[in-house]
């Protein structure tokens, strides 16, 4: 199992993006029955290619948040976040 995350941040003086351009931090974190790990890995948008090709190999549960570029993994069952799901019940009959 792993879960896995993305959150913005901003990159000061990025080639070929404006100062006020969102980039995104991705992160991955080993879920039970394994020493605690998190990888952090940067990319410069929110695509969904970005955990597919991380993930390549990967098999097994993926915790989520809802995001429908997870779709684009392979080989994963996702599962959501239940803190997510009590904020927007409709996201888990449309997910």
């Amino acid at each position: 199992m792993l879960h896995a995350d993305e959150t913005t941040l901003q990159v000061l003086k990025e080639p070929g993006k404006a100062v006020q351009s969102d980039s995104y931090m991705w992160l991955y974190r080993t879920g039970r029955g394994v020493e605690p790990t998190v990888i952090y890995d940067y990319q410069r948008t929110r695509g969904g290619e970005h955990p597919r090709d991380f993930l390549i190999g990967f098999k097994g549960y993926l915790h989520v948040d809802g995001y429908a570029g997870y779709h684009k993994v392979k080989d994963v069952t996702l599962v959501g976040c239940w803190a997510h799901a009590r904020r927007n019940p409709d996201a888990i009959r449309t997910a």
